[in-house]
């Protein structure tokens, strides 16, 4: 039997709400190929960094930044110790165009600028987030990964609705398979260069860990 990209959406984000994700506790080290941001810092070659339509690369400097017109800010938080996570919030502010559009467009967090090659797990693993939710999002959120450094090579896919089933001001890990972000078989997933989260909405999270597990028991894909 065929089932719609609708339906495994709608799986996808059942298996997560009703805490077969976040039931999960996964380990996230040091290494860059499989662990990106570990205890609040980028791991290895990666960095962190935010931006906007104003602005698309502000680097973070002691687990700080701000974009122009302030519409998110980073600063230090904690998990279990002081400066093992970042706070992030998004404002939700609009700069109006010459055409009445956003200026702003998505205000993103990125860890970028490293490569890895994870085409060996692409079928087994899911990207999880450590993340506990101050405030769900209010409008699109998009979880985006990109390789070869390139716009023209990107997937992105919605967790707005995802974060917004989540129990607010509680720690979990929430994995998305890295087979949700192939679902036309032409991401690059031996040139991985960049993981972000984006929205025009408003938002506040925190965030510890980013990194790749095996998929959860009872998962086999998006």
């Amino acid at each position: 039997m065929k089932y719609s990209l609708k339906f495994y959406r709608r799986r996808t984000l059942a298996l997560l709400i009703t805490g077969l994700f976040t039931a999960q506790v996964f380990g996230f080290g040091t290494d860059p190929v499989s662990s990106y941001l570990t205890q609040g810092k980028a791991v290895g070659n990666w960095s962190a960094s935010i931006g906007n339509g104003l602005n698309y690369y502000i680097p973070l400097e002691d687990q700080q930044a701000a974009t122009v017109r302030g519409n998110l800010t980073v600063r230090p938080d904690k998990q279990n110790a002081k400066g093992d996570a970042l706070h992030l919030k998004w404002k939700g502010r609009k700069v109006k165009n010459e055409w009445g559009g956003n200026a702003l467009y998505d205000s993103t967090f990125s860890l970028g600028r490293s490569n890895a090659d994870i085409s060996s797990v692409k079928e087994l693993a899911a990207l999880v987030l450590n993340i506990k939710v101050l405030r769900a999002p209010n409008a699109l959120t998009k979880l985006t990964l990109q390789c070869q450094n390139s716009n023209k090579c990107k997937s992105e896919f919605p967790i707005n609705t995802a974060l917004g089933k989540l129990q607010k001001d509680q720690w979990l890990n929430v994995p998305i398979p890295l087979s949700c972000f192939d679902k036309s078989g032409q991401f690059d997933f031996s040139n991985l260069t960049g993981i972000s989260i984006a929205t025009q909405g408003k938002m506040e999270i925190v965030l510890a860990n980013v990194g790749l597990a095996p998929l959860p028991e009872g998962m086999t894909g998006c």
